[in-house]
C-alpha cells in the first residue's frame, strides 16, 4: 500500500498532536495543529488511512513542506 506524507503548510510552532502512530484516520481529520504568528491552524490528512509514522511531537519547529504525519493509504 502506498504511504503519504503530510506536509506543513507553512513555518510554525506544532502546538498539538492529534493522533498517533497505528492510529486509523479519514480524510478531514485533525492530524496536528501548527500555531504561526499566535494563529492556530489544524492540518487536516487528505486521505483515510492508517498512520505509520509522527515526524514531529509538541513544540517542535517546523519550516515549509516538512514533513509531519506519515499515512498508508489503502
Amino acid at each position: 500500500m502506498p504511504v503519504v506524507q503530510v506536509l506543513s503548510p507553512w513555518p510554525g510552532r506544532v502546538a498539538e498532536l492529534h493522533v498517533e502512530a497505528g492510529a486509523d484516520v479519514t480524510a478531514g481529520q485533525d492530524l496536528v495543529t501548527i500555531e504561526s504568528m499566535k494563529i492556530l491552524t489544524p492540518v487536516p490528512s487528505e486521505h483515510d488511512g492508517r498512520v505509520t509514522a509522527m515526524h514531529v511531537e509538541v513544540n517542535s519547529f517546523v519550516d515549509e513542506r516538512d514533513p509531519l504525519v506519515s499515512i498508508e493509504i489503502p
